[in-house]
C-alpha cells in the first residue's frame, strides 16, 4: 500500500460503517511508520479534496503527534523542514481544520519549545507574520490570516500560563514568555488599541473579524499574566486595562433580540477581561493596586445587572458573575476593602439579593432536574463560596 492512497482512506474513516473505520484507521496505522507520511498529511490539511477529508488529516495527525513526539519512534526528533510546513499550514488552514490541527502544533511547542528550550526561529518568524497578516498590515492580497496567526500565538502562550515548576518557591518568568511578551505581545497590543477604538466607534453593529481579533489578544494577555508577569508588559498594564475597561463599558443587557456574532464575541472578550482583572488583582498586586478604583466601578456597574438576571442569556449572566467574582478578590485585599466598604449597603439591595432571590429561570431548571440544579447553583468543597469560580485549579498566588 503507497502513501497516494491515504486520502482514500482518510475518506474511509468518516465512514458510517465501524468495520470500514476499523480498517481504514489499520492502514493508516500501518503506513505511519513511512519518514514521509506526516508530511503527506500536512498537505492534505491544506489540499484536501473536501473538507471532512481535511478534518480528518489534521485530526490523524494530531493523534499521531501526541502518539510520537515523547516516544522512542523516529518522529520524535521533529526536522526543521516538517516544523516550517506546519507553521505555514496553521497559517493557511480553515477555521474547522485549525481548531483540531493546532492541537498538534501545542504537543510539538510542549516539547521542543518549553522542555527544550530550541526552536530559535519560531518568535521572531511569529512575530514577522502577525505583523504581515492581512488584518494588521491591510493588504489586499495578504499571504497570512491573522485569526489563524493569533491563534497560533494561544498556542503558543498556552504552557505558559501555570507556574512550570512547582516545587520552587519563587519561579522566575520564563525566557520564552519574556521572548514572546518583547517581540510579539507588546507591538500587538499597540495594535489592539487601534482595534479598540475601531470596534467601539462603530455604533450599534459589531464587525465578527475585529471582535474576534481582540477576543484572541485578550486570551494571550489572560495566559501570560496568569501565572507570570513578563517584564515588557508591566509598563503597558494601565493604557491596555483602560481598553478592557471600554470594552466592558460598552456591553448592553438590556437587549431583548437574539444577539448577533460580533456582540457575542464582544461580550466573550468582556468576560476575558474581567478574568484579567482577576489575574491581576490575585497575583499582581503590585500592579493593580493603581488600576483598583476604575475597576470596581466598572464592576459595581456590571453587578447591578443582576436584578434581572433571570431575563440574561447564559454568557451575559456568565459575565455578571465573573464581576462578583472580581469584587470578591478586590474585598480580600487592604485598598480593596475601603474602596467597596462604602457602596457595600447599597451593593447588597441592588445588587447581591436580587441574584439570590429565586427567579422563573430558577424555578424551571428546579422542575427539570433537581440534582443538577444543586451542582450548578450551590456551593460544594471545591467551589469558592459564590459558586461562580470558574477554575478549580489555579497556578499558586505570587507574592
Amino acid at each position: 500500500m503507497e502513501l497516494p492512497q491515504i486520502p482514500q482512506l482518510l475518506n474511509e474513516t468518516l465512514s458510517p460503517d465501524g468495520s470500514v473505520v476499523r480498517a481504514a484507521t489499520e492502514s493508516l496505522d500501518r503506513l505511519s511508520l513511512h519518514p514521509d507520511f506526516p508530511f503527506y498529511l500536512l498537505s492534505i490539511t491544506t489540499g484536501g479534496q473536501n473538507p471532512g477529508q481535511r478534518v480528518a488529516a489534521a485530526t490523524y495527525l494530531k493523534n499521531f503527534t501526541r502518539r510520537n513526539v515523547d516516544g522512542s519512534s523516529p518522529f520524535s526528533k521533529i526536522s526543521k523542514e516538517f516544523k516550517n510546513q506546519l507553521m505555514r499550514a496553521l497559517l493557511q488552514v480553515e477555521p474547522a481544520v485549525l481548531k483540531i490541527f493546532v492541537e498538534a502544533f501545542w504537543v510539538i511547542v510542549a516539547s521542543v519549545f518549553v522542555k527544550e528550550n530550541s526552536w530559535p526561529e519560531l518568535v521572531p518568524e511569529l512575530a514577522s507574520v502577525i505583523q504581515n497578516s492581512s488584518l494588521i498590515s491591510g493588504a489586499a492580497n495578504c499571504e497570512w490570516n491573522t485569526i489563524n496567526a493569533l491563534t497560533v500565538l494561544h498556542s503558543l502562550i498556552r504552557p505558559f500560563q501555570y507556574f512550570l515548576n512547582p516545587k520552587v518557591p519563587k519561579e522566575p518568568v520564563p525566557p520564552q514568555l519574556e521572548l514572546i511578551t518583547k517581540e510579539i505581545l507588546v507591538p500587538l497590543l499597540a495594535v489592539f488599541h487601534h482595534f479598540v477604538e475601531k470596534a467601539l466607534t462603530v455604533h450599534g453593529r459589531t464587525e465578527a473579524e475585529t471582535e474576534r481579533t481582540l477576543l484572541i489578544v485578550c486570551k494571550c494577555t489572560y495566559l501570560a499574566v496568569r501565572s507570570h508577569m513578563p517584564s515588557a508588559l508591566a509598563p503597558l498594564l494601565p493604557s491596555f486595562c483602560c481598553d478592557l475597561l471600554r470594552i466592558l463599558g460598552s456591553l448592553s443587557f438590556d437587549h431583548m433580540d437574539p444577539l448577533g456574532e460580533g456582540y457575542l464575541l464582544r461580550l466573550k472578550t468582556g468576560k476575558r477581561s474581567l478574568l484579567i482583572f482577576c489575574a491581576l488583582v490575585t497575583r499582581h498586586r503590585k500592579f493593580s493596586d493603581k488600576l483598583m478604583p476604575d475597576i470596581i466601578n466598572c464592576v459595581l456597574k456590571i453587578a447591578a445587572h443582576s436584578i434581572k438576571i433571570s431575563k440574561l442569556d447564559f454568557l451575559s449572566e456568565r459575565v455578571v458573575s465573573l464581576a462578583f467574582n472580581v469584587i470578591s478578590h478586590v474585598l480580600e485585599t487592604g485598598p480593596g476593602w475601603r474602596l467597596v466598604s462604602p457602596n457595600f449597603s447599597s451593593l447588597l439591595e441592588s445588587a447581591i439579593f436580587p441574584a439570590l432571590v429565586m427567579n422563573e429561570k430558577d424555578i424551571s431548571e428546579w422542575e427539570e432536574d433537581k440534582d443538577e440544579y444543586i451542582q450548578k447553583n450551590l456551593p460544594s468543597d471545591l467551589e469558592e463560596i459564590s459558586g461562580w469560580r470558574e477554575d478549580l485549579f489555579t497556578a499558586r498566588k505570587v507574592q
